[in-house]
Formats: C-alpha cells, structure tokens, sequence
C-alpha cells in the first residue's frame, strides 16, 4: 500500500530555455514616439521607461525583427517547396490564430555611444532634446505657415534588453525546446537582427540608424566597449552556423493538448466537482481556511483586460483574480508533479482545489504606504465646492449615517479607492487617503509586412497601469488543501524571493505584463467576532464584483438575486424595512451594477458579457431568519466574508466585508493621492499621460 507525503525532495525537471541577450547600439539620434504631446510644449514625446530614460519598446523589436525574419526564411529555403523555415519563423511570431513564441523585452539605455558619458544629475537631461521642424512650400521653397514642430529626440547610445523562448502558452501549457529548435530560433533571431538598419520614426530623414545584435559575445562589458568587433564576431558566428546546417528547419515546439482520459498513477488530469460538506460556504460551523498575501510588483505596464471602446483599449485599474488564479494553481500542480513524493490523493486534491472551492484567489489592488486599497464605498459624498487640502484633506459624508447637509451641496464619491488609516481619537482628522492610479497611454499602430507603412485602420490607443506599482491580492486555501500542500509551497513559491510572471492582455509583447510576485506565509483566518446592534444594521462593504445568479441560471446582478445567493450559502438576508425605525434621511444601501468582459486566450474569442453588483456598493441588511439569533447571522456573515458570495468566488467575486470600522464614522476626512503615491520609490519618474 502506498502512502501520500508531499514531504520527499524534488526531482530535477527540464530547465526552460535561457534569455538571449538584446543589444542596440544607435548611430544617430533616435526616437520611438508615443504620439503623445505635451500642451504648450513639444509636439511629439519619446517613449521613456520608469528612469524617464529613452526606452525601445519590445513590441517595436518584435515588429522590426520578424519582418526580416521572413527574409532571413525565403533565403534559407531556397527553391525547396515545403518552406519549412518560413514555417517556422511564422510560428514563432504568432498568428491570428496562434500565440507568438518569442518574447522580446524593452531594450534599456545602458550608455552613450560615443563615450561621453556625463555626470549622473546630467544623463537625463542629455539623454533626450528637443528638435524642431519646418515643411517646405514645394513651389516657394519657404517654410510653409502653421508648420513648426517640436519633438523630442534621443541622443545616440546603447541599449540592453533580451528576448526569450516561451516555456508555456497563453493557457498555462508547458512548451517543450529540444536543442535544434533553440539553436534554429537563436539562428533565425541574430541574422535577422543584423539585417535591420534603423528603428523608431523620422527613419527617412538618417534617424534611428543601429545595429542589433542576438546572442552572447564575450560579456557585456566587451560590448558596450567595443561594439563594431562584437558585430564581427556575430557575424562570424552564424555564418558558420548555416554552412553547418543541414536539412530544413525544425518544427518548431507545440504545446500539449489537455488531456482527455489519461491516467497517470490513478489520477485524471480532468478537475472533477466532488462532494463537499454542507457548511464549506459559510453554514453552521464551516471549514477552517488559511490565507495569505500575494504581492505583485508591475516592471512593466500591465493592461487589465476592460471593455474595449472604440481603437481605445482601456485597462481596469485592478487586477482581476481570474488573471491569478491560474498563476497560483500551475504552480502548485507543476511542484506536485516535479515531486516523486506527493501521492495521487494529493494531485487529485490539488487539480481538484478550484472547482471544489478550495483555492481562491482575491483581485489585486493598489497599495499605498503598506496599505492596501479598498473600493470607494459608495455612500460617501463629499463637498461640490471644496478644494482638496494636501494636509487638512478632503471631509466625506457618511450617507448611512448623515442626512444631506442643508446648506451644502455634495456629490457622491463613486470611483476610485479608499487606503483606511488607524482611527484617531479626533474624529475630525485624517482617516486615510483615497484615489486611484493614473493609467498610463500609449498610441501603437500595426505595419503592414510588405510596405513597411502603417496598416489602414489599424491606429489603437492602449492604457495601462504603470510600471512602479504594486498592487496585493489574497490567497485563500481550505483547510483540506493546506494540509496537503504546505511541504510544496517552498518549491512553489520561494518567500525569499520574487518570481517573474506575465499578466494581462498583450503579455507576450515584451512591452506589457511583466510583473515580479512575492506570496508571504500562509496563516490560519481568525473570523472576527461581530456584534449585532439593533440601532445600527449590519453594513456590508463589497470589495469586489459580485456575480448573482438569476433564476434561469444566466448572469443575473439584482438585488433580488444576490438576496436569493445569501440564502443558498445559508445566511438568509432581506433589506432593512420601515419598523427598523432608523432615520428616513440617511441611506440604506448604496447600490451600482456594471458590464464586465473577459477574454478566453484558450478559445481566442471574448467571454459572455455579465451584469454584476459594482465593487464598493453598500448594503444595510437584517436577517430573515426567524429561527436564528442575531448572533448566529453575524457569525455566519463573517465566516462567509473569506470566501464571498454568489459565482466565481475562486476568482475573486462577491467579497465583501461586514460592518468596516470606517463606516462607523459619521464625518471623516480623506488626503487625496496623487500618481506618484502609487509609484514605488525609485520609479518616480513613470508619468502618466495626463500628467505630462
């Protein structure tokens, strides 16, 4: 008879393929545009990482490269007919129908070409200047009227990035490179980098002219010292390289198909639905549950999949637990199955852990001084006319509890976060700040392949959240699952260090989605005992999205439904009525529904839209259960709180919170944040597009 540990060391697993390095050393001035200006100044602003330092994005290098890719792949076939190396590069770029396999990253300013590197308080103010322009009257030969520009300009250097074969797809998918296809896409990228000439805009006019290089030379230090001989040396190394090579391209890498009914030591790989206790949602005495943090920190901007409008794709200023959930499953599954230790009852256990509700993972919000924040209630209002004092703050109404003042017009508070602070003795200071994170815009263009110009109708305006920030989720694990995996969570998620993660839409660009992530130790929830007051209904706070299902099982979003969703999870709820006797003046709930969307990278095509109860809508409730005390209802709506209520809860749906200390203030006041509160030190210089 076998037994089932998770205890037993690791077995050694194939290690993904490793980056190449990326290095672009320019001639002349440069600049890749954002198509962005700025008011009252400059036409025509450079793309600038977090150091406000000129920046090459990957997406630009993705499109420069594979264009001559495609070259690089008629020249090696040749006449044969079969064109397996066009095959192959168009399987490395991707299709319409298929994820692309190389990721290239940003390429960063390391140093000037010419060696004049300036003192440190200088570089980014020498790095990039200003140029102006005229257009020519072609009959006067004089400058035509209304036609100066002013545009920004990079002053020539070197810069370093990488490009990386991918070790998974879109959905999670291990890919597998056997040593020809690595040395055949090593190949294919290093020639066709040596065979673009010039990056960036105004590359008619001399602008942009470099030279890139893929691969290792000898070091980095070698490289930025003496460019033109590790150019040679490229150059010697793959014209070696393809008089060696023999026969057509490989084929390049596919990912396996998810596997229907095989078996592997008596466990499917197919997550069933098995059967849980009647309490595992809040019941009577329910399940013990752990949790713990998990820290993202963005190194790149990431866009949050939102509605797109128009040739505007908006970022949501969260990230949703459905872009999370995943991250935390794969990498337990992948610990299991690299342990030759862990039993089929704890692979079950873990494949099983989503559908079951035994893994779930909260959205990821923005954090702010080690706070975490909190979707803006939305029964605060505040002053029409007020200003914002940066240190005095701004004072907010508690609606719950405060009639409308009489000689004072306020407008609701409905967007945003709130980052509670501790209470104070004073009820008149500061309880926190409120705000939310400015995104970041980026205007992009597709190029057609054959002419090199831009593809008709193909301008798009992209926003996203900022590199700099770091935004904190929850991790929340039954009892049943911990016990089964706390051995394999320092293999999955080492707590000494970071783990690099790709996030949201256009992650695989190499401009989007790079993100480095911390999970902190798990530690059991403590449900916190809640009183029930009479002259004061409980107060519940949802801080997340809250999916209700109607009676005919669709996406449903009333009030009516979410009542219907307590009384399944055993907490029968209905709103407070006129015999409560509480002031007819202050609100009673406030309530907003919204539209959200999602995008299936495993079917390639959007999800059903859904009609949801917004985050940070508020509701007073009593119980509607007559044979329950109000002490029982309250303890049942805290236990419920860890898990949330209606569908979807594993992604981080229908959280909410129960009777928040901040909504227990009458009048308070709030510090309105700025874009730079969100930015972690060091990243200062990231700039919004309104802000510049």
């Amino acid at each position: 008879m076998s037994t089932d540990t998770a205890a037993e060391p690791e077995t050694g697993s194939p290690e993904s393929p490793a980056p190449l390095d990326v290095t672009i050393v320019f001639r002349s001035d440069w600049g890749v545009s954002t198509g962005t200006g700025v008011a009252g100044g400059v036409d025509a602003v450079v793309e600038k990482d977090e150091r406000n330092l000129p920046v090459v994005r990957g997406t630009v290098l993705t499109g420069a490269i594979r264009e001559q890719a495609f070259i690089v792949a008629e020249a090696l076939d040749g006449d044969s007919a079969d064109k397996k190396w066009r095959e192959f590069v168009g399987a490395l770029f991707g299709s319409v129908r298929r994820a692309r396999l190389v990721s290239f990253s940003d390429a960063s300013f390391v140093s000037f070409s010419d060696d004049a590197a300036p003192a440190d308080n200088k570089l980014k103010r020498e790095a990039v200047h200003e140029v102006v322009s005229l257009s020519i009257d072609e009959e006067t030969g004089t400058a035509q009227k209304d036609h100066l520009r002013l545009f920004e300009r990079a002053r020539a250097c070197i810069l370093h990035g990488t490009v990386e074969l991918l070790d998974k797809t879109l959905d999670g998918r291990p890919l597998h490179w056997c040593a020809d296809q690595r040395k055949a896409a090593e190949l294919v990228l290093s020639i066709s980098a040596l065979l673009v000439r010039a990056l960036g805009s105004n590359r008619s006019d001399g602008d942009g002219l470099c030279s890139i290089l893929i691969g290792e030379t000898g070091g980095t230090d070698e490289r930025d010292t003496d460019p033109e001989q590790a150019i040679r040396e490229i150059r010697e190394r793959y014209r070696g390289q393809l008089e060696q090579w023999s026969g057509p391209a490989p084929k390049a890498p596919d990912a396996p198909d998810f596997p229907i009914d095989s078996k592997a030591d008596g466990c499917s790989d197919i997550p069933l639905i098995g059967k849980k206790d009647s309490d595992h949602r809040g019941g009577s005495s329910g399940t013990t549950f752990y949790e713990t943090d998990l820290d993202i920190d963005l190194t790149s901007p990431v866009i949050s999949y939102d509605v797109p409008f128009s040739n505007e794709l908006r970022s949501l200023d969260f990230l949703r637990g459905t872009a999370l959930l995943p991250i935390i499953h794969h990498r337990l599954q992948a610990a299991a199955k690299k342990n030759a230790g862990v039993g089929a009852i704890t692979r079950e256990i873990i494949r099983d852990a989503v559908v079951n509700g035994d893994l779930l993972v909260s959205d990821a919000t923005a954090v702010v001084n080690g706070v975490r924040g909190m979707p803006m209630p939305l029964v605060l209002s505040r002053p029409k006319t007020e200003g914002n004092d940066e240190t005095e703050g701004v004072r907010v109404l508690n609606r719950l509890l405060a009639e409308e003042p009489e000689n004072e017009i306020h407008k609701p508070l409905r967007t945003g976060y709130v980052f509670p602070a501790p209470k104070s003795a004073n009820p008149s200071e500061v309880l926190g700040g409120m705000g939310v994170p400015a995104l970041q815009g980026r205007q992009s263009t597709a190029h057609n392949p054959v002419t090199g110009a831009a593809g008709t109708g193909q301008l798009f305006l992209a926003r996203a959240l900022p590199a700099g920030m770091r935004l904190r989720a929850t991790v929340t694990m039954s009892e049943k699952l911990y016990e089964r995996v706390k051995n394999l969570l320092s293999r999955a998620f080492d707590s000494r260090q970071a783990f690099p993660e790709r996030l949201g839409l256009w992650r695989l660009s190499g401009t989007y989605g790079r993100a480095e992530c911390r999970l902190g130790e798990f530690h059991q929830v403590e449900v916190p005992g809640l009183e029930w007051d009479a002259s004061e209904p409980p107060a519940l706070w949802f801080t997340s999205d809250v999916v209700a299902r109607s009676p005919r099982l669709g996406p449903g979003g009333s009030l009516k439904d979410l009542y219907k969703a307590f009384e399944r999870a055993g907490v029968p709820l209905e709103p407070i009525k006129a015999e409560d006797d509480l002031d007819e003046t202050c609100f009673s709930a406030g309530i907003r529904h919204r539209r959200i969307d999602s995008w299936s990278a495993a079917d390639r095509r959007p999800r059903a839209t859904r009609a949801v109860i917004q985050a940070g809508s508020v509701l007073r409730v009593r119980s509607a259960d007559a044979g329950s005390s109000p002490e029982e209802t309250m303890r049942r709506l805290a236990r419920l709180s860890v898990t949330g209520i209606g569908e979807l809860t594993a992604q981080g749906f229908g959280r909410f919170v129960v009777n928040h200390p901040l909504l227990h203030e009458k009048k308070f006041r709030l510090i309105s944040l700025k874009h730079k509160d969100f930015i972690a030190e060091g990243c200062a210089a990231v700039k919004s597009e309104e802000e510049r």
